[in-house]
């Protein structure tokens, strides 16, 4: 279930949508979503519920795929290579996480 905003007049604007799944992702939702994502790619993610049979908001699935399924995320620890340049990135650009992410791959 999820919040979804909609004005209905009565001063509540927020209501529940009982077509939306919370809770821990089952193996066969990844591979939902990872059908999904082969056949249409990771572009619009308010359409997976209508094109792929998932009971997930948008935002759910896309935060899915990013964090967890996407096939070039890399798990695990960094090489000694990449914690030099995530040091090096960090003198010089800060704390902008994402952006040295993207500098690190």
């Amino acid at each position: 279930m999820g919040k979804v905003r909609h004005d209905s007049g009565s001063g509540d604007e927020f209501a529940i949508d009982k077509a939306f799944h919370k809770g821990p992702w089952t193996s066969a939702e990844d591979q939902l979503l990872i059908a999904y994502v082969d056949k249409h790619g990771d572009g619009n993610w308010n359409a997976v519920q209508k094109h792929s049979g998932l009971s997930r908001c948008g935002k759910s699935c896309r935060l899915r795929w990013v964090n967890h399924l996407r096939p070039d995320l890399k798990k695990g620890s960094f090489t000694d290579k990449e914690e030099q340049r995530v040091i090096e990135l960090h003198a010089s650009m800060g704390n902008k996480w994402a952006r040295m992410a993207t500098e690190v791959r």
